[in-house]
């Protein structure tokens, strides 16, 4: 059998620490001309306007009221408001993930969308957040959390499955926290080194979020506050590229050449 090679393009996880300039270095695929609709679950888009170039690439911002649906309803009012406004918030993010459309702007469907267009996730975390209280409103949750963690699970699973599956024509950059995970003994001590992984939505969730992403890279700011990305696996982390022949274990802190070289992969 011959082999031959299905190329979709770029399935991008990004992990970090809060700061590390995540969202900030989404400026630099707009200023190489990378078109961006960034669906913005954080509330904190707003920063990247402070790195464009008056020639950059159009960008794109949709926000999704998560920071304000906590598991407490504290600022939801009524009992029960949190879960059906997440609810609604879901429904609506996936409708434009899978066709950018508001009262100003139609994208056209993302299967139209070519490399050069960029579906941007900010942040996995807060989307986790999201789904979890959007689970509470599935009849079957019964405030039971674990369940409420399946079902929160099953929503991420079935987002990153047309994510990034071949139903999306654009590139796919995913930009999430980071968390440990590891054995604990009866304390809740870590026995051995911990691993550091993407936070998703609890353990099991953000162990799994990984497998659906053809690059896992960590962006981070070594002492002298200089940012670079690694992509290399270590003992602790499962970082990987797709195209190791041109992308080194640890680069400068420029995304527009990582994804120009794994568009020419």
């Amino acid at each position: 059998m011959k082999y031959e090679v299905t190329r979709l393009p770029p399935r991008v996880l990004i992990y970090g620490e809060p700061a590390a300039g995540k969202t900030g270095a989404l400026a630099q695929l707009a200023n190489a001309g990378y078109r961006l609709l960034i669906h913005d679950c954080d509330q904190n888009a707003r920063v990247i306007g402070t790195y464009l170039k008056p020639d950059a690439a159009p960008v794109y911002i949709t926000t999704y009221t998560v920071a304000k649906m906590t598991a407490t309803n504290l600022f939801a009012g009524k009992q029960g408001e949190a879960a059906q406004a997440a609810l609604k918030e879901m429904r609506r993010f996936c409708a434009m993930l899978q066709h950018w459309k508001t009262d100003d702007e139609d994208l056209g469907p993302s299967s139209k969308l070519t490399s050069r267009d960029v579906i941007v996730v900010d942040s996995g975390t807060f989307l986790g957040e999201l789904l979890f209280m959007a689970a509470k409103a599935d009849p079957e949750a019964n405030k039971h959390a674990p369940t409420q963690y399946r079902i929160g699970g099953e929503y991420y699973s079935a987002i990153l499955d047309y994510l990034c599956g071949d139903k999306v024509g654009a590139s796919v950059l995913l930009l999430t926290h980071i968390m440990q995970t590891g054995e604990k003994d009866a304390d809740g001590k870590f026995i051995g080194k911990p691993r550091d992984i993407p936070v998703a939505l609890g353990d099991k969730m953000s162990k799994r979020m990984p497998t659906y992403f053809s690059d896992i890279w960590r962006l981070e700011v070594d002492r002298g506050g200089s940012r670079q990305f690694k992509t290399a696996a270590t003992a602790t982390e499962g970082l990987r590229t797709s195209n190791p022949t041109t992308i080194k274990g640890v680069e400068p802190f420029d995304l527009a050449s990582l994804f120009d070289r794994l568009l020419k992969g």
